[in-house]
Parts: structure tokens; sequence; C-alpha cells
């Protein structure tokens, strides 16, 4: 998956290649558990089940507005029907979010400007790129390319790999992309489970001004994203 600078950051998104609302890997498994709760006063809870035991969940703002599977995949390619949204998403479970005013699914798709947009994704690993899955590919999952060794457009402001006792490993960042005007901010966390069979990833972004006011926000979402093992 992959992360498109939208129209609303200057530039033009394509049809074909990289998009923040899509994968292209196939995936075989389908999502079983997807929920939204109040959490106080201030926060939804959102949580997602792979079919693999690892439980996704974090909390976002109680302003933002949380777009489901359906709704995003049906921005992306018009109005579908059961039968062809279970085909395009081949079981992965992604949602959008933003605190944009107003927003439908497809103004929550690709990385914001005044607003921040979020993504957040759990997809079954192909074999191939179980093979080749490494700290660089899970820096590519949300932006298609690895700022870490790109030779321009990025600005790597934090980065961190980690590693949970139970197998589950992954990558923390937060990036500027100085190829667009404004700069954008983005912030990612990825990982895969023990057997290196699903993917699990979030990722937030805006212009590096709205990451400074929304900062807050921005922080509880990425620091509350956690994968949990269930117990066989």
């Amino acid at each position: 998956m992959s992360v498109d600078v939208d129209e609303r950051c200057g530039a033009t998104p394509t049809t074909a290649g990289p998009r923040l609302a899509l994968v292209c890997a196939a995936v075989l498994a389908v999502a079983v558990l997807t929920a939204g709760c109040q959490l106080g006063s201030s926060f939804q809870y959102v949580s997602h089940r792979a079919p693999d035991g690892v439980d996704a969940f974090f909390k976002v703002p109680n302003d933002w507005t949380i777009f489901n599977t359906d709704q995003v995949l049906e921005a992306e390619n018009g109005k579908l029907g059961p039968t062809q949204l279970k085909q395009i998403s081949s079981g992965e479970w992604i949602e959008t979010m933003t605190n944009r005013p107003r927003v439908t699914a497809k103004g929550s798709i690709g990385i914001g400007q005044r607003y921040p947009t979020a993504l957040a994704e759990v997809r079954q690993l192909a074999a191939s790129e179980r093979d080749a899955l490494n700290f660089a590919a899970m820096r590519s999952e949300l932006l298609g390319t690895d700022p870490l060794t790109a030779t321009s457009g990025f600005q790597v402001l934090n980065y961190n790999e980690f590693a949970s006792p139970g197998g589950i490993r992954g990558i923390k960042m937060v990036v500027n992309i100085t190829s667009t005007t404004p700069v954008l901010t983005f912030g990612q966390i990825t990982a895969v489970d023990a057997n290196t069979n699903y993917i699990f990833a979030i990722g937030v972004g805006c212009a590096a001004s709205c990451w400074n006011v929304n900062a807050g926000a921005i922080t509880t979402l990425l620091k509350s994203w956690t994968l949990k093992e269930q117990a066989p």
C-alpha cells in the first residue's frame, strides 16, 4: 500500500500505482472484528482482529470522522455491490479518518494539507512479500518508497525499530515530505506478526504547520496504536 499526496497538496492523484486507500497485493483471509466505541469523552476506540489472532487497536479523537473498508473502496472505485467489494478488498481491512469538516470518504484519502488524515490497514502478505519482508519494506508500506534510502524528497525526523517478546516486530518513523509545497509531515508505524503472515500499519499526515497545531491528537493516535497476540 502506498500513500499519494492528493490534490489538496497540489499534486494530481494517479489511478494506477501507489494509493493511500488500496493495496494491490492479494489477501486471502477476511477480517473478523471492527469496533468503534467511546473512551471517556474525548476519544473513540477502533479495533480489528486479524485471522491470525492478532488484535490491532488505537484511539481516535471524537471529532474525527472514520470511514470503513467498504466506504473507502467505493470512494476509490464508485458504487460497488457486495461481491465486487469482496473481490477488490480480498479480505484487507482498511479505515481512513480525519477531522476535516464535512468530509466525505473520498476527501479522507491521501495526505491532507490543512487537516490531518490517517489510515489504518491490516492485510495478509503474499508469499513473495513474506520472502522479501524487511524493515525497508515496512518503511515503504504506506509511502511507496523508503525515506531512509531515498536520495531526495524526505527529511527523517524520527526513526525506531522495535520487537516484542511474542515475535511482533516493526518500525516507527516521522518524516517531512520535502518534495511537496507546502512541506508535509507524516508519521507511520508498521509491524508484522511473528510468522510474517500479516502486516499492520497506521499512518497520519498533513502540512507541517497543521501537524504542529494537531500534535496532541496525532501523537495520541500513534502512541495508542497497539498490537496484541491472543493466547492460542
